[in-house]
């Protein structure tokens, strides 16, 4: 009976997904995160420098860090502005990191030089979405429009991440866009999005909560883009209103998923 029981559960342990292996991030600054399954790992919007007092940004130190601890496997970057991208920073990684590649729109790789056979452009033309797979990882990007009337020009891309064991998709600047009737042109309802990294204004509208289930249904949210000089009460408030959300706001912050 118990040579039994060894043998049944050495089974359950080899099915794969049967041990819910858990997914580590690590917030680098504004909508950067760093996330790891302990096999593969990807960085988005993770690598840019000093944009303005109301933008936390990875430091030489934590830059550093990425460079020669965490080395991520992908760098994805939503759009070019320089509170999500430096030019020089993704250059370096790749230099320093001979098999990383980077994933961004056009916008994004005509500026990195000689590492042509490692970038992977997104087109933005319309919402067509491309997936490559990267080591046990299917990386899929699609246009997400950038919100504001000003910034109708920026290729803002949006990024569905699969571990096999949970989606996680990051979107970058972007809004609920009714006017456009975005989220029913991507239709990411039907993707069985786990984890959704969202700007925290997208959980501002009153209705933000049915708006989430109704063009996302994701199980689990995480809120970014929050200025360091944001108001304490402002802050709590939202904690209050969404106690389930995960709210980025200190460089470092880690989060088990």
């Amino acid at each position: 009976m118990l040579k039994r029981f060894f043998l049944l559960t050495l089974l359950f342990i080899s099915i794969p997904g049967f041990s819910q292996k858990k997914l580590s991030l690590i917030y680098t600054g504004n909508m950067g995160v760093y996330i790891t399954d302990d096999q593969s790992s990807v960085l988005i919007d993770g690598l840019h420098t000093k944009y303005g007092d109301d933008y936390l940004f990875p430091p030489s130190a934590l830059v550093h860090k990425i460079n020669t601890q965490l080395q991520p496997d992908v760098i994805l970057f939503t759009h070019y502005h320089g509170d999500h991208f430096s030019t020089e920073l993704a250059y370096n990684y790749l230099a320093s990191n001979k098999k990383a590649v980077l994933f961004g729109s056009d916008q994004i790789t005509k500026e990195i030089k000689n590492f042509e056979n490692r970038l992977f452009t997104i087109s933005t033309t319309d919402y067509t979405k491309r997936t490559v797979k990267i080591k046990n990882l299917k990386i899929t990007g699609v246009k997400i429009n950038h919100v504001g009337k000003r910034h109708l020009s920026v290729e803002n891309v949006g990024y569905i991440v699969n571990f096999g064991i949970r989606k996680i998709l990051h979107v970058g600047d972007t809004n609920w866009m009714k006017e456009i009737n975005l989220f029913n042109q991507l239709n990411l309802v039907n993707e069985n999005i786990d984890i959704a990294i969202l700007p925290y204004w997208m959980l501002l509208e009153d209705n933000a909560t049915a708006l989430i289930k109704k063009n996302i249904n994701t199980k689990q949210i995480i809120a970014t883009h929050i200025s360091p000089k944001i108001k304490k009460q402002e802050l709590e408030d939202m904690r209050e209103r969404y106690p389930e959300i995960h709210f980025l706001t200190t460089l470092e912050q880690r989060i088990q998923l």
